[in-house]
């Protein structure tokens, strides 16, 4: 909701950045991100994503997307934000960071 409040006067704005936690399924338990998450969450991600693409668009802001990844998890930042925010992932407009927790 925040970023909706950026208008074309906000002209200091230089990054914007998301931390996000997307703990992996072991092998065979793979789940749907709609039912891990919830249709309406979901679709907030969604939203999400076609703001960072216009922030893209009109300010050419690149999104930086932090993955934090616990210590025994392999990491795999690109699946998790590809399902959350696919336009982003898919037009590779994004920073994709690991960061490993100790």
């Amino acid at each position: 909701m925040a970023l909706r409040t950026i208008t074309p006067k906000h002209r200091d704005l230089r990054q914007i950045s998301i931390y996000l936690h997307c703990p992996s399924h072991p092998a065979g338990a793979e789940v749907g991100v709609v039912r891990a998450i919830g249709r309406r969450i979901y679709e907030q991600w969604l939203d999400l994503d076609r703001l960072l693409v216009q922030f893209w668009e009109s300010h050419s802001i690149r999104p930086r997307l932090v993955r934090t990844t616990p210590a025994q998890e392999t990491p795999d930042a690109e699946r998790c934000i590809g399902r959350l925010l696919p336009e982003v992932t898919k037009r590779g407009i994004a920073e994709l960071v690991e960061q490993r927790e100790p």
